[in-house]
């Protein structure tokens, strides 16, 4: 069955403010060729849709935002759309699309329903522009690809589009500087991974939970005295509370409920209590930029490291990698020198090395981690990536879909 294997990622929009409020849902099949090869793209976006509203779910990939979804004339001339909740979509039209009167006819029809269309990797030489110009005004969104207007300033490109009643949305925003500077110009979204490069502030002090958390994975690694372990524990009632929320969450199926944290030492042990207090470092601070992002992405990061170092045959290792996913975006989280952040902290070699060069054992997959984490040509690169790593890119993709799917049912919108 090809909904059976059908995957679908997202890659985070943001607003002016930093908040996300969509995702672009990217459609990625899986890599047995003889399952992911369509004659019809039409049939293969429309099974993809179709297994995203009745399989997969809307509410478990995008919650309670908008979804983008790329479509081309061959979609747009379908009958896909009579099956989707427009209220949920906009529908990114493709710049390879071909704008005939039919197309353009359907798209006014559309937008006439209620159906919300933007125009995507959009190019703004003259002359894309005059091939695409009559469906301006059934855009609500024109998605400006940076990296293919090299010619033109931020600034000029907003005055290009200041007439047409659109929102403007900067894709492959590289940094927080460019970011800053669309917002200026006049645009309203951005999309990229601009927000995981750290915007340092000089002075910048670790919230007292942090720093509470810190403390008690230093003493996890000076210590094996079980008394001493649950002592420090009970001077931090917040994480207490926490760790007992999750270690009674759906992720555990424990028989009887777990009230203590001896109990809980016991059932996990201090490595993998190490790898959650890396994960409970990210949430000391509420309403920061690009907050919730940065959160997805280093759950992602963390579930992806663990997934590979058992592929790889070292699961005795799974919970240091876990720890070092988890703990990669940090500085862009607190605002934090990684290395002043590494000092507070005992680790391992190995995961120093990650965090502060991107080397060794756990930097490299954590380098092929952030890869894919990225890239929107997932197939392809995994095909590349796999063999360098003595895995079948069958192994690859689906360990990328398990830490993946890992990632949205713990944060899903």
């Amino acid at each position: 069955m090809i909904e059976a294997d059908i995957f679908i990622g997202r890659q985070p929009i943001f607003d002016k403010e930093g908040k996300c409020v969509s995702y672009e849902l990217l459609y990625r099949s899986t890599l047995d060729s003889s399952i992911a090869v369509f004659s019809n793209n039409a049939n293969a976006t429309a099974r993809v849709i179709l297994n995203l509203i009745h399989n997969i779910g809307l509410s478990s990939i995008i919650g309670t935002k908008i979804g983008y979804i790329n479509v081309d004339e061959q979609i747009i001339l379908s009958d896909v759309f009579l099956s989707l909740p427009k209220s949920k979509f906009v529908f990114e039209i493709l710049e390879y699309t071909k704008v005939t009167p039919e197309v353009i006819e359907r798209v006014h029809h559309l937008h006439e329903l209620g159906y919300r269309f933007a125009l995507d990797d959009f190019s703004c030489d003259n002359e894309n522009i005059e091939y695409f110009k009559l469906l301006f005004p059934y855009v609500d969104v024109i998605k400006i690809d940076l990296l293919a207007t090299t010619d033109l300033t931020i600034e000029a490109i907003v005055d290009k589009f200041r007439a047409l009643d659109v929102k403007l949305l900067a894709e492959k925003v590289e940094n927080l500087e460019i970011f800053e500077r669309c917002k200026n110009a006049g645009f309203d979204y951005f999309q990229g991974y601009f927000f995981e490069k750290p915007s340092i502030i000089s002075g910048t002090k670790i919230e007292p939970s942090v720093v509470n958390a810190i403390d008690v994975i230093n003493t996890l690694y000076a210590t094996a005295d079980m008394n001493i372990i649950c002592e420090k524990f009970s001077l931090y009632p917040e994480l207490t509370f926490n760790l007992l929320r999750y270690i009674n969450s759906a992720e555990f199926s424990f028989r009887q409920e777990i009230t203590s944290i001896k109990q809980i030492l016991n059932l996990l042990g201090p490595s993998r209590l190490r790898s959650w207090l890396g994960l409970f470092l990210y949430s000391g601070i509420h309403e920061q930029m690009f907050q919730e992002a940065i959160v997805d992405a280093a759950r992602f990061r963390a579930n992806m490291m663990r997934e590979l170092v058992k592929a790889l045959g070292k699961p005795e290792l799974s919970d240091e990698a876990f720890l070092t996913g988890s703990l990669s975006l940090i500085d862009t989280y607190l605002h934090v020198e990684m290395a002043n952040i590494i000092e507070k902290i005992r680790l391992d070699t190995l995961i120093t090395d990650a965090l502060l060069k991107r080397e060794g054992y756990f930097g490299k997959l954590l380098l092929i981690t952030e890869k894919l984490e990225k890239t929107k040509k997932i197939e392809t690169l995994i095909e590349n990536l796999a063999p360098k790593i003595h895995l079948s890119t069958d192994q690859l993709y689906r360990i990328y879909s398990k830490a993946y799917h890992s990632t949205i049912e713990l944060h899903p919108s």
